[in-house]
Parts: structure tokens; C-alpha cells; sequence
């Protein structure tokens, strides 16, 4: 499936990169790089990304690891996604902003090409649900890393928690006969705290941690916000739907959102985990 959504990322990954590194920071925080890097003292640092789509949060975290934050960190990342297509969109990305210390792995996360104990940090944003096996790849993220390592997963909370899914699942199933279950799109597989920090320990993980955020945006009243999201998610059906039915789309999705405009501005949350561990 993913192999037919690399097109729709690409098109919208440089618009969608500022917001994406405004949540992005609660998934850096939670890794503590600045711990790792005092613990590895003069060894540079090398994270690894999964999932990492066509650049979030890798690019991030490479910027970071080059030293342009001033936090004196030093080191490595690698960037990895099971579709070849991402990978070469992300690799020309890359290259595009001068992106230096950052290479990119085609790489399934349920069977990782690296040794064990080879990387000091893992992140994984909004990936780790659509796996055949999300559990082999939290055991092979944990083989991976380093004692004393820290890997950090952004989750999806459960979807009565996020209207724009609910909404986007509502008025596909109506219009287009697809929602999120009949597209094979799990989000919400590690949407319950407990049985998602059990998930994790089970992997191998102590110190498990999962906090929450729910922030919320500020987007003018006439603007298709979901667009983005929609055409990530649900790009082979919507190129298959005809003019009239996209516009319709549009409107139902005002519709079913229109509680959330104040002042003609759309202020719709979205709700994530931020689920971490530590390789004991």
C-alpha cells in the first residue's frame, strides 16, 4: 500500500514541514540526546529513524546532531523507510538542504539490517502501527540499540480523540465506500496507554514512559487543512474519484468540522503519544 503513497508524501513534504517539526519536539525531548551524549563522552551519537517517510523527524535530528542548536551535540543519523520510493525522495530532499551527516537505509522495521547493539538512539513518528508485526519491530528496535540506549515512538491517541480522522473516516465510508478498516490503515493500534507502555516492556524496555499532547492549530476558516493528510493516507482512491466528488468531499468535510472554527479560524486538536523506553 505505502508503495502507492510515496507520490502523494513527496508533494506535500515541504509544506507540511513546519508543522511537523512543532510536534516533532516532544519525540526529540523524550530520546534526552544531551544524556546520551554525555554518557558516550566523545563518541558521536548515531540515531536511528523508522518510518521516516520522506524526512520527519530525521531531518530534525540531524540537523541537531550537527551541531546547529547550539546543544553541543555531535553524531550520525540514519534515516530508514521500508518503501524504496520514500527513500529516494527523502535521499534528494536531503541533499536539496545540505544535509551532511545523514544517510538514508531502505529498511523493514521488523527485520533491521544492523547489528545488534549499534545505535544510541531510535525515533519513530506516526510508523510503528502500520506494521505486519508492530511487536517484532519494537524487539528489533530493542536488539538494535545500545545498553543504556533510548528509543521513542509517536502514537496516535484513540481516534474520538482526533476529529480530523474521525471526520476524514466518516466522509470517505460515505462518499467512497473506504475508511481507515477497509483501506488496511490501523492508527490507532497503540491508542490505549496501558496496553501501549505493556507493548513496550514486553519488547525489552525499562523505564517506560508515555505522555500525551493534544495540541491545537490555528488555521484560516476557508483553508482544505486535510487535504495533506487525506491525500497521504487515501491517495490511490481519491485520484480515482472524479472532480464532483472531491468537491463534495471538501464540503462534507467543512461540514463535519465546522465546530471547530471560532472567530474564522479552524482550531482542530490532534491527540498523539509520545511512547519511550530504555534498553536495560
Amino acid at each position: 500500500m505505502w508503495h502507492q503513497l510515496s507520490s502523494d508524501w513527496l508533494n506535500w513534504a515541504d509544506q507540511l514541514a513546519p508543522a511537523a517539526q512543532k510536534i516533532n519536539r516532544h519525540l526529540i525531548a523524550a530520546l534526552d540526546l544531551s544524556a546520551l551524549a554525555r554518557a558516550a563522552d566523545e563518541r558521536g551519537l548515531t540515531v536511528l529513524d523508522l518510518a521516516s517517510g520522506v524526512g520527519e523527524p530525521a531531518f530534525g535530528i540531524a540537523q541537531m546532531l550537527a551541531g546547529e542548536d547550539g546543544a553541543g551535540l555531535h553524531g550520525h543519523m540514519i534515516a530508514s523507510d521500508i518503501v524504496p520510493g520514500m527513500c529516494a525522495g527523502l535521499a534528494e530532499r536531503a541533499g536539496a538542504e545540505g544535509i551532511g551527516n545523514l544517510s538514508v537505509v531502505a529498511a523493514d522495521m521488523e527485520k533491521l539490517p544492523f547489528g545488534a547493539g549499534t545505535m544510541d538512539a531510535i525515533s519513530c513518528r506516526f510508523g510503528v502501527m502500520f506494521c505486519n508485526d508492530p511487536d517484532a519491530a519494537l524487539r528489533d528496535a530493542n536488539r538494535v540499540l545500545r545498553t543504556d540506549g533510548r528509543a521513542a515512538f509517536m502514537l496516535w491517541a484513540p481516534l474520538i480523540d482526533n476529529p480530523l480522522f474521525a471526520a476524514m473516516d466518516g466522509v470517505l465510508g460515505n462518499m467512497l465506500g473506504t475508511g481507515f478498516a477497509d483501506a488496511g490503515l490501523d492508527l490507532f493500534g497503540f491508542a490505549d496507554p496501558a496496553s501501549a507502555t505493556a507493548r513496550m516492556a514486553r519488547a525489552g524496555f525499562g523505564d517506560v514512559t508515555l505522555t500525551t499532547h493534544s495540541p491545537a492549530g490555528r488555521i484560516p476558516e476557508r483553508a482544505a487543512f486535510w487535504k495533506p493528510q487525506m491525500e497521504m493516507l487515501f491517495g490511490p482512491q481519491l485520484r480515482k474519484a472524479s472532480d464532483a466528488e472531491r468537491g463534495a468531499i471538501d464540503a462534507a468535510m467543512f461540514e463535519a468540522l465546522r465546530p471547530y472554527v471560532t472567530d474564522g479560524h479552524f482550531q482542530v486538536p490532534i491527540c498523539f503519544h509520545v511512547l519511550a523506553g530504555v534498553k536495560g
